[in-house]
């Protein structure tokens, strides 16, 4: 049996975050890119810190509580890495580097406490190291631990293992207040409760009842969970998400389809536990072709045959070889939560869904590997030059891959050279080029995108945009209004639609538009588009009483005082005019219009 000094554990510890920011700080410069730009970086409710406790009454997408998610550790951690970043109200962006600092950190965190767990469990060190490098150094949590949205599944870990702790120790308070905050950083946690029973069943030696009794108290910690999610998410509490046929086409398929395509997903997934080379951000339609017949895909033979090797050795290898039971305890419980087996979930594939998952792989990965040091001083040392070649390979292979999220266009170049049938993966990289002026390299990745799947809605939006760059303004509204009839929620298409109304003077239709917007979204620069667009329409109450709301008196931004100052002054109040548009004035706005409009308040004054 071996056991480790507070002194040995600390300096393993302190070894875990040296590592991680060796191998992981490459990707500390990056951008928010993806998901993070939507989920984290335009979230105005993030930034302002007198609404830090609604994040906790709240869905996860902002005022979108039909996509069925609700994790609000996670959105509370983003909230306080905006406002240490210097990101208030609804003006400034923080840096992503502390973003991608923290996440970091958790996982280093992660590592170590894989370290303690498979030590505390099997009192073996030549188990115990392998997996905790392996953990710490896989290409496969690129994705959870670079991207800024990955964090979920790092919280979710941290306070998984947290939990087993002292769920082992006995401390049911504490036990029950890190599985709160395990789901409240994200759903899949509730997994954590079967691995829970598995590991007091078969290392404490209790029967399946005297297991049960032992997790009743976690009852309690639900019953909160469940009251916040209800009230966050309303009739979509049951999680049922809203998904399209780009994200999961599984949900749109028939039983025997879907089955048999998630099983070919499963040896997708562990070749890439085993062979991390060919990682990709995306495997939206059509990147992964459904599976007709299993016996014509080895693919998904091969999946059948992997899920049926981890059911046998949890149920009946573990009387052989607890660690392999456990391991493979560890990789199907938290899978089966993502897998689309036993209901379709809102993607098809995606990395970092493997955070979890992959410790049970890596402690069967150390299982087999420590089976070298068993029998001889020779076979050791072979131990160890082979577990030395591995994790060389794979923080490598990481580091390579952290490289690919340094902005958007290097990801989704990188993308799409391993995923290039994807229509997520198209449509964004025609953005990118669309936002560096390159139409004919936009318009080529949108043919091909059209060919895929052509009833998306970006895909639409992204089409509407070019017809309005080429001065085409009927088939730019025709396919921005398709994109909303694709999805009523489709921000970035109400802004376009509303740009263009406001180009044809047509200010009541752009006010609309924009009052889409900034319900979901209420950045500065759209609330004052809005109030302008009423005040073009003679309609100035309405502009100050939305630019109250949300700029709530806000005397700091030139912006906001001279759109507040203009609808006094179109209203006829001329001293509440003057006070705002002088305020501009001395914080730096010269326009020929603000003074204009100070010279007439003074005079009728």
């Amino acid at each position: 049996m071996t056991f480790f000094t507070k002194k040995e554990l600390l300096s393993i510890f302190i070894v875990s975050v040296m590592l991680s920011f060796a191998i992981f700080g490459n990707g500390i410069t990056g951008d928010f890119v993806f998901d993070d730009v939507a989920v984290v970086k335009n979230r105005g409710d993030l930034k302002d810190p007198s609404y830090f406790l609604n994040l906790f009454i709240s869905p996860y997408h902002q005022n979108m509580p039909k996509t069925g998610l609700y994790r609000p550790l996670t959105m509370a951690s983003y909230s306080i890495n905006h406002l240490l970043g210097g990101s208030t109200g609804l003006t400034t962006d923080a840096s992503a580097a502390g973003f991608h600092i923290i996440n970091i950190f958790i996982h280093a965190l992660n590592s170590f406490l894989v370290f303690w767990l498979v030590n505390f469990l099997f009192k073996n060190k030549f188990l115990s190291y392998p997996a905790f490098l392996l953990f710490l150094t896989h290409p496969i949590h690129t994705e959870a631990v670079t991207s800024i949205v990955g964090r979920a599944e790092l919280l979710a870990f941290l306070w998984g293992m947290i939990t087993l702790y002292f769920f082992l120790k006995n401390y049911k308070l504490l036990a029950a207040i890190s599985f709160l905050f395990a789901l409240w950083s994200k759903e899949t946690a509730l997994a954590l409760l079967p691995i829970f029973l598995y590991v007091d069943m078969y290392f404490s030696g209790r029967n399946f009842g005297g297991s049960i009794k032992r997790l009743i108290f976690f009852v309690i910690p639900l019953g909160v969970y469940s009251l916040f999610r209800y009230v966050a998410l309303g009739k979509y509490f049951s999680g049922d998400v809203t998904t399209t046929i780009v994200e999961n086409q599984l949900k749109f398929v028939s039983f025997y389809e879907r089955i048999a395509t998630a099983l070919k997903v499963l040896y997708m997934y562990i070749e890439r536990l085993v062979w991390p080379v060919h990682l990709s951000a995306d495997y939206s339609y059509n990147q992964i072709v459904l599976v007709k017949n299993i016996f014509k895909s080895p693919e998904a033979l091969l999946g059948l045959l992997i899920l049926s090797l981890f059911v046998w050795l949890a149920i009946y290898y573990r009387k052989i070889n607890q660690s392999l039971g456990l391991g493979a305890v560890f990789f199907i419980l938290p899978y089966l939560m993502v897998s689309n087996l036993i209901k379709p979930v809102g993607t098809i594939m995606g990395e970092r869904l493997m955070y979890f998952s992959s410790l049970g792989f890596i402690i069967i990965l150390s299982v087999l590997l420590g089976k070298l040091c068993l029998i001889n001083k020779a076979r050791r040392k072979l131990f160890y030059a082979f577990l030395s070649v591995i994790v060389v390979l794979y923080g490598a292979r990481t580091i390579i891959r952290n490289n690919d999220w340094a902005d958007s266009r290097t990801l989704f170049m990188a993308t799409v050279r391993e995923s290039p049938n994807s229509l997520i993966t198209r449509t964004a990289l025609a953005g990118i080029h669309i936002r560096a002026d390159e139409w004919d390299k936009a318009k080529a990745e949108l043919e091909i995108a059209r060919n895929i799947y052509e009833d998306n809605s970006h895909l639409q939006n992204l089409l509407g945009i070019i017809a309005d760059h080429e001065s085409n303004p009927k088939l730019a509204e025709k396919s921005f209004r398709k994109s909303l009839a694709l999805n009523a929620d489709a921000i970035n298409s109400h802004i376009n639609l509303a740009e263009l109304y406001l180009k044809q003077k047509r200010f009541e239709e752009a006010g609309a538009s924009f009052l889409k917007v900034i319900e979901f979204y209420p950045v500065a620069e759209y609330v004052i588009r809005y109030a302008y667009a009423q005040i073009a329409i003679n309609n100035p109450n309405e502009a100050v009483k939305v630019l109250n709301r949300y700029a709530g008196g806000n005397l700091k931004h030139p912006d906001f005082s001279a759109a507040i100052g203009t609808a006094y002054f179109v209203q006829g109040d001329y001293d509440q005019a003057l006070i705002y548009l002088k305020n501009a004035r001395e914080l730096g706005s010269k326009t020929a219009e603000v003074e204009e409009m100070i010279r007439i308040s003074e005079s009728k004054i």
